[in-house]
């Protein structure tokens, strides 16, 4: 039976993929469809097709910010390839496709002798998805360092909008989830590329002994202002609390851990569990930083 994607070209759909594998949780059901994109041209066509039949879509980087319900996604779940993994600089500015990963952007970045943006260092997933949430580390965000961001609409419209346009917050920005960001312009700074990787490696080597191995999303909770979640939990006696194979990591408690077999429904409660803990006990209420796709 064809489906209504049949004839765009620059796309490769699957339909009923496992999104289980295609995040960092190694949680979640099925996707209607699964839809690798190459081009704007065929983005554009993309969207316009699922305002039409009226499908809703949902764009994935490297997924290690999700959470997928078990019984998966009933629409396009949307990976960007091809024109979005291109990454090439002028001068200090740094024109990078949503689909680059932040590790390649830091890589050539070193080569090229452009620092600034160390502390993203360790940091999975896409520079689309880090600019949307604002990911950051060592107190500093990538909204720092934005230019420019390159916008889709559910129309297909392209739009860009400089960072002066955008509100960035605390691992948030006002980026309507109705918009596909395509690409986003970074500014660097010249440095000596000893320095950046003795910072970059500095950086991983604190992130290897603070952060537990294993399948996760990475901090499941913002920290709360003057705050930091895992130690919240931790002072509330919750690191090993699980609920089936979802476990509060013993190293960190702002980790929650797949042991293996975790079901969505298992961190879910589980994290429910810690965030009426932490309240009864503190006073603070957490607020998740992993979104729930369902």
């Amino acid at each position: 039976m064809k489906h209504p994607f049949e004839r765009v070209r620059g796309v490769r759909v699957r339909e009923g993929e496992s999104l289980s594998k295609h995040t960092s949780f190694r949680i979640g059901g099925d996707a209607r469809y699964f839809i690798y994109i190459d081009s704007r041209r065929a983005l554009r066509r993309i969207l316009e097709i699922s305002r039409r039949d009226r499908i809703r879509y949902f764009p994935i980087g490297a997924g290690t910010n999700v959470l997928v319900a078990d019984a998966g996604y009933d629409g396009a779940v949307l990976k960007l390839s091809g024109v979005f993994k291109r990454l090439r600089r002028k001068e200090s500015v740094f024109w990078c496709g949503s689909g680059v990963l932040i590790e390649h952007f830091l890589r050539e970045a070193t080569k090229a002798g452009y620092g600034g943006g160390e502390f993203l260092a360790g940091i999975p997933g896409t520079l689309g998805g880090a600019v949307k949430g604002n990911a950051g580390a060592f107190g500093h965000a990538i909204g720092e360092l934005v230019v420019a961001v390159h916008l889709m609409d559910e129309h297909g419209l392209e739009l860009v909008r400089a960072k002066s346009e955008i509100m960035f917050t605390y691992r948030s920005t006002d980026i309507d989830h109705s918009r596909i960001i395509t690409a986003v312009h970074l500014r660097l700074k010249k440095k000596n590329r000893r320095i950046i990787r003795s910072k970059i490696e500095r950086n991983l080597s604190i992130r290897r002994v603070r952060q537990p191995v294993g399948y996760s999303a990475g901090s499941f909770f913002k920290n709360p202002p003057g705050r930091a979640a895992g130690e919240l939990i931790d002072t509330c006696g919750l690191k090993g609390m699980s609920v089936g194979d979802a476990e509060v990591s013993r190293k960190h408690g702002n980790y929650i851990i797949n042991r293996g077999h975790a079901r969505a429904a298992d961190v879910v409660e589980l994290a429910e569990r810690v965030r009426k803990a932490v309240r009864k006990q503190t006073g603070v209420a957490l607020e998740e930083e992993v979104r729930l796709l369902s």
